[in-house]
């Protein structure tokens, strides 16, 4: 089942695929994989690398615990 969120082991939805867009578990943007260009944007608009790395981008995104 396909529900384009992504869980953590407990369950709780740590990011969403809204579109082309990944969005962490508030809502915010995080980061855009541009599949025409292939490569992988931040929120501001900084490339993260080529190919889809928006998975990259989230870890990179959450604070250390």
């Amino acid at each position: 089942m396909s529900d384009n969120y992504i869980r953590n082991r407990e369950g709780r939805i740590i990011a969403k695929y809204d579109g082309a867009w990944l969005r962490d578990g508030q809502g915010k943007l995080v980061a855009y994989y541009d599949s025409r260009n292939d490569v992988t944007r931040t929120r501001e608009g900084r490339i993260v690398g080529k190919s889809d790395l928006r998975l990259f981008s989230l870890r990179k995104e959450r604070p250390a615990k």
